[in-house]
């Protein structure tokens, strides 16, 4: 068993560092530490899209046929490949282009699926734009989410809190889009006339309509003034106007930015929608003109192209506030670029990144499902630019033709500051298990160098009501073994459970032995751990470190435990376990809870062998009763859908009536047949139909098969 202080660390501190975790990135090594040897990373990776005259990718490009040009000059293509976002090899891909191995894991799906991150930049957004935006992604979420996609929703002002992370839980997506709201900012200006930001943003460009009007009515209200001393008031009043709204910018640029780097972890290239009504930038303020060209350097590194999307939908005539009566139409003169202005700085991100804007469109979900589609594939190079300076400052500027063909459309990004910064390699140094297990807890972004499983089930017991089993596992043939080959190798598991808040509930830990794991199963290390949450939407998080190599793998898993009291019908989660077609079926001669032994553990990683079979059990809760009888009348269909497509649908069959048996919890099982299903991601589905009720319920669980 792990050390106490182990769980009084993660009582203490878990939510703290949960809430820091969402908001700055983990502190970087101080320069002062020692044994640090420095690395330069020369070789770069940029993503292309091409298109013909219709918008169609342009699938039969090779590397002879682009010219890549670094800061005017050619530079050599040396690596090149044809690239299917979500594919299974995508990962693969990107990592062969800087000569890095896949990181240690099992082998999975054949489809890994998109990383779409919505960025909702609230800040800008008007209580109009605000519904539109949201009313996009719940859209999305019911229509163009498959199983094997990841989303991330992220507002700039903060408000998504704890769901404000990468899930394929379409409960949790939906709670992160109820909590996008209009964002009231602090600092509005309250002279008469009003001045809009645009004005004011016009007024230190130099625009004398905008600042003579202004200069004019704030004579009339004081005749003592002179013109210039009017005229610096204006002036005053305009840059302290530019001077707030650059800080509602750099507040969102900063947000943006954060998100972008966390998404360079994770694999293949992330598509991000940036949702917003536009802002200014002014190049008086080289901050914000800086952080937007960072952004796209960022980006570029991450793998994230930005589409950009202007909430507004078709562009109008901005107005932050009346301006009185203006008949010489100084005001209406000046207002000419006022919308382009808004959208000038999205456009630079989505050009920067190699997307592109969406603009002056009233049908935001068409142009998003369109903008997945176009970005399905994409062509990978990889390149070395010319070694002249080590300045981080410089920017390279890249440009990419396909030779011969005019005619085509390439989207590439930008380009990106020079080489990176010499990254430091610190000689490794002891860490308490502990502290290593509670720093991987609260990382956002997967510790993948150790592969490790969880599965998370829900069901009601009657002596302590709702129960939750967290069960992980290791592959044994991935731990470290010592010189002498003697069984001394153990991995400390380690896991806490979280509120919808980021509060966390329970922690629990425990160090297992490959010896013990010999005495079960001997192809993996496992630990169940059970709590009694109350009824709402958990996340649990988990951590796995080999304790002879210290390496460590993380894994989470969102949650909802109903609320039975409601008397609503409800389904367990569904457990699942694999018979392998070798062993015999007792399907038929067992109890349904009694499907799972030895020879057909539960599954926890939930990847089956082609030709296997699937065992699933699952419980209703909240049947009626009717008749004189008072038993239940319920029955069960299963599915198993991939990409949101069933591909099996079982016939209708009647939980069969157990008098004497407890009626509040119907179990239910049944075996499937995985023959003939390809390898790939799919989605196990079970609905429950309370014929007396006339209520139906169900619950779904994802699996893989290899």
């Amino acid at each position: 068993m792990l050390v106490k202080p182990l769980k009084i660390l993660l009582c203490l501190q878990l939510t703290t560092l949960i809430a820091l975790a969402q908001t700055q990135p983990w502190p970087k090594a101080s320069p002062e530490q020692d044994d640090v040897v420095k690395i330069f990373t020369d070789l770069r990776q940029t993503d292309v899209m091409v298109f013909d005259a219709k918008g169609k990718f342009v699938d039969d490009l090779k590397r002879e046929d682009f010219e890549l040009r670094v800061d005017g000059k050619p530079t050599p293509i040396t690596f090149f490949e044809r690239v299917e976002a979500g594919a299974g090899n995508e990962e693969a891909q990107w990592l062969a282009v800087r000569e890095r191995p896949t990181p240690a894991k099992e082998p999975g799906p054949t489809t890994y699926g998109r990383k779409v991150l919505f960025f909702v930049d609230d800040i800008h957004l008007s209580p109009a734009s605000i519904v539109q935006a949201r009313d996009l992604i719940k859209k999305y979420i019911d229509y163009e989410h498959t199983e094997n996609d990841e989303v991330q929703i992220v507002s700039a002002s903060g408000r998504v809190g704890f769901f404000q992370q990468l899930t394929d839980n379409k409960i949790v997506l939906r709670k992160a889009t109820e909590r996008l709201t209009h964002y009231q900012r602090t600092g509005k200006d309250y002279g008469i006339p009003p001045m809009s930001s645009y004005q004011a943003f016009q007024i230190e460009r130099g625009d004398s309509d905008t600042l003579d009007y202004f200069v004019d009515e704030l004579i009339k209200q004081n005749r003592f003034l002179t013109r210039p001393v009017a005229t610096d008031l204006v002036r005053a009043r305009a840059a302290n106007i530019m001077r707030q709204s650059s800080q509602w910018v750099l507040k969102t640029l900063g947000t943006l930015d954060q998100t972008i780097r966390e998404a360079a972890s994770l694999p293949g290239r992330k598509l991000l929608f940036f949702i917003s009504d536009g802002f200014l930038v002014h190049s008086n303020y080289t901050d914000m003109s800086n952080a937007i060209r960072s952004l796209g350097s960022n980006a570029a590194r991450a793998g994230v192209v930005i589409y950009s999307i202007d909430a507004r939908g078709l562009a109008v005539p901005l107005v932050d506030g009346g301006t009185g009566s203006d008949p010489s139409g100084r005001l209406l003169r000046a207002s000419q670029g006022e919308v382009f202005a808004f959208q000038d700085p999205l456009n630079a991100l989505a050009q920067d990144s190699g997307g592109r804007a969406l603009f002056n469109n009233n049908d935001l979900y068409a142009a998003v499902d369109n903008s997945l589609k176009e970005t399905s594939f994409y062509y990978l190079l990889g390149w070395t630019p010319e070694r002249t300076d080590d300045n981080p400052n410089k920017f390279r500027r890249l440009e990419l033709a396909v030779i011969g063909r005019p005619e085509l459309t390439v989207r590439v990004r930008k380009g990106s500051f020079n080489l990176e910064k010499p990254k430091r390699q610190e000689t490794a140094k002891a860490q308490p298990v502990e502290a290593k297990l509670q720093e991987a807890l609260v990382t956002k972004t997967p510790v993948r160098d150790l592969p490790v499983s969880m599965a998370v089930s829900y069901v009601d017991t009657p002596d302590k009501g709702s129960s939750l089993s967290v069960s992980m596992e290791i592959p044994i043939e991935v731990l470290s073994s010592n010189a002498d080959k003697k069984l001394s190798a153990s991995v400390d598991f380690a896991g806490a459970v979280f509120d919808q808040e980021g509060k966390s509930t329970s922690t629990f830990g425990q160090r297992v032995t490959l010896g013990e794991a010999l005495k079960t199963d001997g192809r993996r290390l496992k630990y169940t751990h059970t709590v009694f949450p109350r009824p709402g939407l958990y996340q649990v998080r988990v951590a796995a470190r080999d304790a002879l190599s210290g390496r460590v793998g993380t894994a989470k898993s969102w949650i909802e435990v109903p609320n039975l009291s409601q008397k609503k019908l409800t389904l367990s989660s569904i457990v699942v376990g694999e018979r392998s077609a070798t062993t015999a079926s007792n399907a038929e001669t067992v109890g349904p809870t009694r499907l799972f032994s030895n020879q057909t553990p539960l599954n926890i990683a939930r990847r089956f062998k082609p030709d296997s079979f699937m065992r699933c059990l699952v419980f209703v809760y909240n049947a009626s009763r009717a008749g004189s009888d008072r038993m239940s009348d319920v029955a069960i269909q299963v599915q198993v859908l991939r990409n949101n497509k069933p591909v099996i649908t079982t016939a209708i069959k009647q939980i069969p009536a157990q008098p004497g048996k407890d009626q509040d919890r119907l179990p239910y099982a049944s075996e499937i047949s995985l023959k003939g299903l390809a390898p790939g991601r799919y989605v196990l589905s079970i609905s429950a139909i309370d014929r007396a009720a006339r209520t139906s319920a169900s619950e779904t669980v994802r699996f893989d098969i290899e």
